[in-house]
């Protein structure tokens, strides 16, 4: 048997993945089949087990790959102008992703891999070290900000890298829940406004308008 060369064994991988997100998404990660898998990638069920043995491989392959994406994405991020910039760049292009129509975007599937991470460990530890890695790279650039003065020196670099993936990860589930209700460019505009400072006015209530008005003086 001819051996298939690697650029070409890639992109069948490829499409593979690609297969098994949208079927995740149409029946649910735990529903799915590896033959569902493999009459949506239109191969035979020997050839698929060429690729993955299982969808667990499947799932851990998704997220190696998913992880050099990002990791491109934040180096041109990171080109940027400063901390703040980066990090505005990057909830950007999350948000992107999020508000996606597209039945296997990754966004849609995310919440079943987490349901499926409470009862299968192999699950829990691609997740983790999935989160782990966005994580690190959050907390590099804030601190990379803290030392240019950007970002409070005092504030933790991985809880505030925690708290950004912890939103994130909220918002994918209500987006997908209350699709109706759930404006992902107004509430991208809002994490901005975080980011820039510009939420708070700087009204303090507890001063008279009279101290208020001598402050600004």
């Amino acid at each position: 048997m001819p051996r298939i060369p690697k650029a070409s064994f890639d992109e069948r991988r490829n499409h593979v993945i690609d297969a098994a997100m949208t079927c995740f998404s149409q029946k649910g990660f735990q529903k799915t089949t590896m033959l569902d898998v493999a009459t949506e990638a239109g191969v035979s069920p020997g050839a698929l087990y060429t690729y993955f043995n299982s969808k667990e491989d499947i799932i851990e392959e998704a997220a190696n790959v998913r992880r050099q994406s990002r990791a491109v994405r934040m180096e041109i991020a990171s080109l940027l102008s400063g901390a703040i910039a980066t990090i505005d760049q990057m909830l950007a292009d999350f948000f992107v992703e999020v508000d996606r129509d597209d039945p296997a975007a990754e966004s849609r599937i995310r919440p079943q891999i987490w349901a499926d991470a409470l009862s299968n460990d192999r699950i829990k530890r691609i997740l983790k070290d999935a989160w782990s890695d966005v994580v690190l790279g959050l907390a590099e650039v804030v601190r990379s900000g803290q030392k240019s003065g950007e970002i409070n020196p005092d504030l933790d670099s991985v809880s505030v890298a925690q708290m950004l993936v912890c939103l994130g990860d909220g918002l994918v589930l209500h987006r997908l829940v209350d699709p109706e209700t759930i404006d992902v460019g107004l509430i991208g505009t809002v994490f901005q406004s975080f980011l820039t400072g510009q939420f708070n006015t700087g009204f303090d209530p507890s001063v008279s308008k009279e101290e208020q008005t001598e402050k600004i003086r």
